[in-house]
């Protein structure tokens, strides 16, 4: 292979096998292997040999190198997408040369796009080792992308002055760039309906372009006094958000091309990044003071406390398409994820990058989040595992096998059905709709308790009757996995057929917040039967296993097995009644619910009967039972020879419920 001169001496004195590169290789975990190793066939096994084209932007020589594919140990271990640079002056075609100014994923979140020095580069989020598409034709630092929300377009913006429109399906640019700004362009950012993009600039101006006629659709959007370094779009495109180094954020009208309101103030250096949330009902900021603050976008206050954690520069925030969590990138190499119900981290900081954090964006699952900056590598982060995605072959966005379940002969639901459509269908089966009893806004309700399917929350009905409400997130309804969506329906369903003193009872359902299924119930101030006892150690402990094994041999006479049975699903009500909740690992066998066979095996493994822990057997009656009586051992401890007329009790309530013979 032909060596550039001034290169010769560094790769002369790392000489390759035969035939060989000499790579570095990052991930999200850092260095795989030593700087500068030679990945040869002695080491790697026979691989298959990839050619790797190089590009000398000093000498503007191209060089060849062939070097064999990491082998599938790597890839498996591989925890974001691979970057391989030979030193400081070349890269290899699988990484950007510099720094990575901005990442952005698609709308169909099967790819991420990136970037850098002059070049936009595409990935598969679904692979990380597939080949990428390169865009060039900026003369400067690409400081933002922006996906058009078909996904069809793309638009830029660079140090160079110009956005750029860039069209997916051909690869190629579109038209001629769009002139306007006096100074570098650092935000760019697509309408809602596709049909106009903004861009923020040096010259402290917003600028909003004509996609289709390719003209400014307006007078320039003047206001601050100093840099806009972040824009983006509500929810609705009526509004733009614009954050500046003169410390402030500045909302715009759309139509009018002035700001609705007097700037808002708040931070005490500059504002890096913008962004709405998905309703367009707050605002959050990030800025050089190392804080990200929430605002209310009505009252333009701020909501809460600011964020504080980062020890260096918050480069950049975004929203979650749930609405429910922000990402934030900072200079101290660290991206961290807020719930902005609590305004506290969910995790650690993640840690994957060597250096400044200059990027972050949310797939449309609101499950992960790529981040870029200036380790010259982009991560994906999975929100499920709080740390790097491991797996990235197990998105949620896997085209076909739209599996269905269905509501007797009514109506399918489908992994594509959306929130108001699956409302309705429980509504025309038999579900309650609690609208007119209670404000399904629940402005003042506060949260619970919080988990993977769902969280729960305290809110009122007209009559100030406390309720609980158990929320499915939105996203999960609309885009999630096929069983993630038919447990959430299976849970309702079964819930709303059981009517027992034992049973925790579905009062009704609600469009809780108008961006979640609620599913609403009466306020047990007792807590869990876990919290209960803790609290109350002189309560009759044989009667309270009475009331647990009346309530299950209820649900056994109905044919519906419960699933995960132990003391954090059994309610106590004020009274001191016992009550069975949550029916997610539910199975009904019989039902005009027609559910599919599917696994369900995720349970509490200390009451878990021990055939359960063969991933081919199904959660039973029999299993219950076991659950039932791993829980009445931790109740009695079996030295103390007590309680006996209650075991008699509860053996004659399951023997004519038929159990024994299930």
């Amino acid at each position: 292979m032909e060596v550039p001169p001034d290169r010769r001496s560094s790769l002369t004195a790392l000489a390759p096998p035969a035939g060989c590169g000499v790579l570095k290789v990052l991930d999200t975990a850092g260095v795989v292997g030593s700087p500068y190793k030679a990945f040869g066939n002695s080491a790697l096994g026979d691989q298959r040999s990839k050619s790797y084209a190089l590009n000398n932007t000093h000498a503007h020589t191209r060089l060849i190198i062939t070097a064999p594919q990491p082998q599938p140990a790597l890839v498996a271990k591989s925890t974001g997408i691979l970057y391989c640079f030979l030193d400081q002056g070349a890269v290899v075609d699988e990484g950007h040369q510099t720094w990575i100014w901005s990442v952005a994923f698609s709308p169909d979140g099967n790819s991420v796009a990136s970037s850098s020095y002059r070049t936009i580069r595409i990935w598969d989020a679904q692979r990380p080792l597939a080949s990428n598409e390169l865009f060039g034709g900026h003369t400067n630092w690409v400081h933002s992308v922006s996906y058009s929300p078909i996904g069809t377009l793309m638009a830029s913006g660079s140090m160079d002055g110009t956005v750029r429109l860039w069209n997916l399906n051909t690869g190629r640019q579109e038209g001629e760039p769009l002139v306007g700004h006096t100074g570098w362009v650092h935000s760019v950012a697509f309408s809602p309906n596709g049909r106009h993009v903004t861009s923020g600039s040096s010259d402290c101006t917003v600028e909003l372009w004509d996609v289709h006629s390719r003209n400014s659709a307006c007078n320039s959007l003047k206001g601050h006094s100093d840099v806009v370094c972040s824009v983006a779009y509500s929810h609705n495109g009526t509004q733009i958000i614009s954050g500046s180094w003169d410390y402030t954020i500045r909302l715009w009208n759309v139509e009018s091309g002035k700001t609705v309101t007097k700037p808002i103030c708040g931070h005490t250096s500059r504002v890096r990044s913008v962004a709405f949330s998905p309703d367009g009902s707050q605002i959050v900021s990030g800025s050089c003071d190392k804080t990200v603050r929430l605002w209310d976008a009505r009252s333009k206050k701020m909501v809460d406390k600011p964020y504080r954690g980062h020890a260096g520069s918050v480069r950049s925030v975004a929203f979650s398409p749930n609405g429910i969590y922000i990402a934030s990138g900072s200079m101290d190499n660290t991206v961290r994820v807020w719930d902005i119900r609590t305004g506290r981290e969910i995790s650690e900081p993640f840690q994957g990058h060597s250096s400044s954090v200059y990027s972050v964006a949310f797939s449309p699952c609101s499950k992960r989040i790529a981040s870029g900056g200036t380790s010259k590598k982009v991560v994906i982060w999975s929100l499920a595992d709080t740390g790097p995605d491991a797996d990235l072959h197990s998105s949620a966005h896997i085209k076909g096998d739209l599996k269905r379940i269905e509501i007797g002969d009514i109506q399918p639901i489908s992994r594509c059905m959306s929130l108001h459509g699956l409302f309705d269908a429980l509504l025309n089966h038999g579900c309650t709709d609690l609208s007119t009893s209670m404000d399904p806004r629940q402005d003042n309700a506060t949260l619970a308790s919080g988990g993977g399917f769902g969280d729960i929350w305290r809110g009122e009905l007209h009559n100030r009757s406390k309720v609980a409400i158990k929320a499915w997130r939105t996203f999960l309804i609309e885009q999630s996995d096929y069983k993630t969506l038919k447990r959430a329906t299976r849970e309702i369903y079964y819930w709303s057929k059981m009517k027992h003193e034992n049973i925790h009872e579905l009062m009704g359902v609600i469009i809780f917040k108008n961006q979640s299924l609620g599913m609403v119930s009466e306020w047990m101030e007792n807590g869990s039967l876990h919290e209960y006892l803790r609290k109350n150690r002189k309560i009759d402990h044989g009667q309270m296993c009475v009331q647990i094994a009346s309530g299950l041999a209820y649900m056994h006479r109905h044919n519906i097995v419960h699933g995960d049975l132990k003391a954090m699903n059994v309610l106590v009500s004020t009274e001191g009644i016992a009550k069975l909740t949550d029916f997610g690992l539910s199975s009904m066998p019989s039902t005009s619910l027609a559910f599919s066979e599917t696994s369900n095996q995720s349970g509490s493994i200390r009451w878990v009967a021990p055939e359960l822990l063969s991933a081919m057997e199904s959660k039973t009656k029999r299993s219950d039972i076991y659950a039932l009586a791993m829980w009445f051992i931790s109740m009695f401890p079996l030295k103390k020879n007590t309680h006996r007329k209650y075991l008699r009790e509860m053996y004659h309530i399951h023997s004519a419920s038929g159990i024994s013979r299930s």
